[in-house]
């Protein structure tokens, strides 16, 4: 529900993006060096749709990565399938978007005891500034 939400409130505020602004690319080691959540929120709705799923499921991906050794295959499972639903679809508008969204939702309601509070935390931590090295 966490994970969830977050991707929401990432929707949300995209919406706010003007007409007139042309979409940056930031990839998510850039991203994570921004010295707050305002800055944060800036580039992330100043960038594609595309861009932005890019940086959510890199998280997801990070964290999966780097925790491999000690998830089980149920686990492994829900990442796969909640990262492939982590699409620009999630940030569009109208019912395309929403259907997206619910999807997406779906999927971690469906899974929430899966992890601990630390991993659900961890997890939804790209807003909080605990951002993941690439794994080696």
């Amino acid at each position: 529900m966490v994970i969830a939400a977050a991707v929401v409130v990432g929707t949300c505020l995209v919406n706010v993006m003007s007409a007139q602004q042309v979409p940056n690319r930031i990839d998510y080691d850039t991203f994570c060096k921004l010295p707050d959540a305002d800055a944060k929120r800036t580039a992330f709705k100043a960038t594609t749709a595309e861009n932005r799923a890019e940086i959510e499921r890199t998280h997801l991906e990070r964290w999966r990565d780097v925790n491999r050794a000690r998830l089980n295959d149920k686990q492994t499972a829900f990442l796969a399938s909640f990262i492939k639903s982590i699409t620009s679809d999630i940030y569009s508008d109208g019912p395309k978007g929403e259907e997206a969204r619910v999807r997406s939702r779906a999927i971690f309601e469906n899974n929430v005891g899966l992890f601990a509070k630390e991993d659900i935390e961890a997890l939804q931590g790209l807003w909080s500034g605990s951002c993941i090295a690439k794994a080696k």
